[in-house]
């Protein structure tokens, strides 16, 4: 599978050709429902962009979520980097 950048589509909807997503949203300043991007899973597309390393998607959500540990759960944005990036070849 591919992990790819996208946007819902303008009525709200996610597109058919993810197969999971809605993951690791940042906003991007524009108009909701479009108004963040998100990450998922694709076969095929590749939305805004298919991150193709480990170290290229690891670089982008640490430019807005370095910070981010999930107390409940003890789990630091690398535990989620690393999970979210093991499911790739599922």
């Amino acid at each position: 599978m591919k992990v790819i950048k996208y946007t819902l589509l303008e009525n709200g909807k996610v597109p058919q050709s993810m197969v999971d997503g809605g993951y690791f949203p940042k906003s991007n300043g524009g108009q909701s429902p479009q108004d963040y991007d998100l990450i998922g899973f694709s076969y095929g597309w590749k939305g805004l962009g298919e991150f193709t390393t480990k170290e290229e998607f690891e670089n982008y959500i640490k430019s807005f979520m370095n910070d981010y540990i999930d107390i409940e759960n003890n789990q630091t944005i690398q535990d989620l980097i690393d999970s979210f990036w093991s499911r790739k070849n599922d």
